[in-house]
């Protein structure tokens, strides 16, 4: 187990460099079309997890950029509006709008759904995001260990939820969850709430990233 836990780690280091670091995506970049980086977006709809800050932030700001009347969904109302204003700013694209929710908590998910699926309109891009990676073992009110909740429960419950929209986008309609290398230094396991062994945060956020690529 030893070997393999370390062989595994060291796969992931050499592949992981050359794959998901900035070098990575520099090399990436080299093979990108430049007419795929001048599409416009105007009239499409797209929904954007844990958009103040990191990939979200730059997801939306992307988006923004081309066109898009783009939703941030944020869970700090504060730092939510700093970032929106910052995006507006920066692109502007007046049709930004920030949406407030707490992932962590299923009942806010469901919430949010219904109010964003009142709107009616054709949803032709969510990415879902937003991620957390807490090293202490939490339980949400719901019963959820807090990783799990948030960076799988959550996810799958808002993909789920929002797929009538979404299929009024189609067949342009596109669903992106980001999830991470770092899900190569763990195999999928079944103990999803990682309750029968001593709590490792780091390994539970790797779990979580390969329940993510099954899910999708």
């Amino acid at each position: 187990m030893f070997i393999q836990k370390a062989w595994r780690t060291a796969a992931f280091g050499l592949y992981g460099f050359t794959q998901f670091t900035k070098s990575g995506f520099v090399e990436h970049a080299k093979k990108f079309r430049e007419e795929d980086m001048q599409i416009r977006l105007d009239g499409k709809n797209c929904l954007v997890t844990g958009a103040n800050s990191g990939l979200g932030y730059a997801t939306a700001q992307g988006l923004a950029s081309h066109g898009a009347t783009v939703y941030m969904l944020c869970r700090n109302k504060e730092r939510g509006e700093t970032a929106l204003n910052e995006i507006r700013s920066k692109t502007g694209n007046m049709n930004v709008h920030l949406e407030i929710c707490d992932l962590s908590s299923i009942n806010e998910v469901k919430s949010f759904a219904t109010k964003f699926s009142s709107l009616e309109k054709p949803l032709h891009v969510l990415v879902n995001n937003a991620g957390l990676l807490e090293h202490k073992r939490t339980t949400t009110p719901e019963g959820l260990e807090l990783n799990f909740a948030v960076n799988v429960a959550a996810t799958y419950t808002l993909t789920e939820l929002v797929m009538p929209l979404l299929e009024k986008a189609a067949p342009d309609a596109r669903v992106i969850t980001v999830a991470s290398g770092g899900m190569y230094t763990e195999p999928l396991n079944t103990n999803l709430q990682y309750s029968e062994s001593e709590f490792d945060g780091t390994k539970q956020y790797a779990r979580n990233k390969r329940v993510q690529v099954c899910e999708s």
